[in-house]
């Protein structure tokens, strides 16, 4: 006998066994993924699984279709005013700010907990996924309980009362500050996502698909139960992972080593199997550039963050273990990597034994690592103790780490992975659901140029060289050496995520001990380069092709600049611009325009 609801038995059993969702309890989500799997695999029976299931929507909505009346945002009283009563009380013992606004962000999770259990019609649709969202229900029926100001810092108020019963003037009052700054951010709501876009078209553009295969076994460590593992190449083999090759990995519970553009050796965009395939598990043609696709698909979404702050979607996030990057802001962030970056998490500048930790004057906490002096800001939680031995790069407190200092201590290898990874969080708690690879496009034509220590091959201290071409001059005499006597040397050739030119660490030694390595390539002798963590905005502007600056901004001092020191151009290469100003583009068998 079926257990669950009606809908759930209907779509589950138009599904091709293989392709049902697990369980009795699924939403929209699970039915796109296994939709997803289903056209992958078998494009023809979907061609006819796909209408059969929007038929049956479509007659739902016609013949059943949900009503909503008054008893649908009616507040459930018994469940909610007890929660209620118990934040009253304990803000009245609380004795400052910082502990009302705990209590307060507790107290939301509670109240969206019994939200969803909500007998009306609109907790249904909410929970399925079809229409609405709980965030809003919860303010209608239960209460906002906190909101925020101008900036999205949390208001030290409880508020007691949902919209659908009113709200009292002094709430009213306070609500009235985020209610404009969402207002004002829904009007402006296009021109920051499409400058973004711009940016993001700019910079990634020359990741053109261009061979077949780079020849590399390299490949990053992924969870199993990572369902964007499908698509892609297991690297060393280079078995592609379909939904039935997804299933055994998942059930062998061991971390996966797959293809990315993360790893690719190409010369010049990526390769094919380091790209993986499409929705329809094809292959992705050589010439296509997977840069600008992923631009738009990244930055599509930043619209609708935008709108959701104005149609009360989103709910304030708190300081402490709370803190977030949210929306476009948060995107920006995390791209541009300014100084004064927002809940900025503090790194260890050395590597050494923590000697003291003391409380500072000012707030917060005074901390010495092997005699040199760290600050943590007020309000955070340590994550390191009194003699605690770490490393250069490790994080000191709860915060969001500027992916600039990742890369400079930890080099451009764990640079590119922590910058894909927190852009991937950043889109999952906004509820949107973006294919990693993306990020992992963004994070390797970001951080993509390093800046020369020492005379490399024709370019001298100080000059900016693109990674791919710097990793070629580096010409020390290197041995094959056992992990546990690496430490401290310079990595010589590609490791997981790991780049040739990076110093080894312990943290390094260990990830790659988890991917069943006991040997590396390394050299004696420093690193000759150094990362450059520079802006979304200013990456473009590192590029030796001058007339691919043209195609971005500042155009004249780049032509200024170009005759002044002779530049010299490929028309080309993996950007469309230089063909286009020439009006000599085509398409060679690279993919070359």
């Amino acid at each position: 006998m079926y257990k669950g609801t009606l809908g759930n038995y209907l779509v589950k059993s138009s599904l091709p066994k293989k392709y049902q969702p697990q369980g009795s309890n699924f939403g929209i989500r699970e039915v796109k993924s296994s939709l997803v799997d289903l056209a992958r695999e078998d494009p023809e029976a979907y061609s006819t699984v796909a209408p059969e299931i929007k038929k049956l929507g479509d007659e739902f909505s016609t013949y059943e279709g949900l009503s909503v009346g008054l008893d649908d945002i009616e507040p459930e009283y018994k469940k909610r005013d007890p929660i209620i009563r118990s934040a009253r009380s304990q803000i009245l013992k609380a004795k400052n700010d910082n502990e009302i606004t705990s209590i307060l962000l507790k107290t939301q999770k509670k109240i969206k907990d019994i939200t969803k259990t909500h007998s009306g019609d609109m907790a249904l649709t909410a929970n399925a996924g079809a229409k609405g969202n709980i965030n809003q229900l919860m303010k209608a029926v239960g209460s906002p309980v906190v909101i925020g100001d101008a900036t999205g810092k949390p208001t030290p108020y409880l508020i007691e009362r949902g919209y659908s019963e009113g709200i009292s003037p002094a709430e009213a009052w306070i609500g009235a500050i985020e209610a404009r700054a969402n207002g004002i951010t829904a009007a402006t709501s296009v021109t920051g996502p499409g400058e973004m876009q711009k940016v993001m078209a700019n910079m990634m553009s020359p990741l053109v698909v261009s061979n077949t295969d780079c020849g590399t076994k390299n490949g990053i460590l992924m969870d199993p139960k990572a369902k964007s593992i499908e698509g892609r190449y297991l690297a060393g083999s280079n078995k592609y992972v379909d939904s039935s090759m997804y299933r055994k990995l998942r059930s062998a519970g061991k971390k996966v080593k797959v293809r990315s553009a993360l790893t690719c050796e190409a010369d010049g965009g990526i390769c094919q199997k380091c790209a993986g395939r499409d929705n329809y598990g094809n292959n992705i043609d050589i010439g296509s550039n997977v840069g600008i696709r992923s631009s738009q698909a990244l930055t599509e979404p930043l619209t609708q963050m935008t709108l959701s702050a104005r149609h009360g979607v989103n709910l304030v996030s708190g300081k402490g273990a709370d803190l977030k990057l949210r929306g476009l802001k948060g995107f920006k962030q995390l791209v541009e990597m300014p100084k004064s970056f927002m809940h900025k998490a503090p790194l260890a500048d050395v590597a050494g034994k923590v000697t003291k930790i003391d409380r500072a004057p000012q707030g917060g906490f005074d901390i010495d690592i092997g005699g040199t002096a760290h600050y943590v800001p007020p309000n955070r939680q340590l994550k390191v103790s009194l003699n605690q031995t770490v490393e250069a790069g490790d994080v000191l407190s709860n915060g969001i780490p500027n992916p600039a200092d990742v890369m400079r201590h930890k080099g451009i290898g764990e640079g590119r992975k922590y910058l894909a990874e927190s852009l991937n969080t950043l889109y999952d708690d906004e509820g949107i659901r973006a294919d990693p690879k993306h990020f992992e496009y963004l994070a390797k034509t970001q951080f993509n140029y390093v800046k020369a220590d020492t005379r490399l091959g024709e370019y001298l201290p100080g000059e900016v060289i693109p990674y791919n071409e710097a990793k070629k001059l580096l010409k020390d005499k290197s041995q094959t050496i056992q992990l546990s006597k690496s430490k401290g040397m310079t990595l010589m050739e590609p490791a997981l995520h790991h780049m040739p030119g990076t110093k080894i660490t312990g943290s390094m030694i260990r990830d790659l001990r988890e991917a069943g390595m006991s040997k590396v390539l390394a050299s004696d002798n420093s690193t000759k380069f150094t990362p450059i963590a520079a802006s979304a905005i200013r990456t473009p502007l590192f590029n030796p092709n001058w007339l691919q600056r043209l195609g971005y901004r500042y155009q004249k001092a780049t032509i200024l600049s170009a005759a002044a020191s002779g530049e010299k151009a490929d028309i080309h290469g993996f950007n469309p611009i230089p063909g286009i100003v020439t009006g000599e583009i085509g398409r060679g068998f690279d993919g070359a325009y």
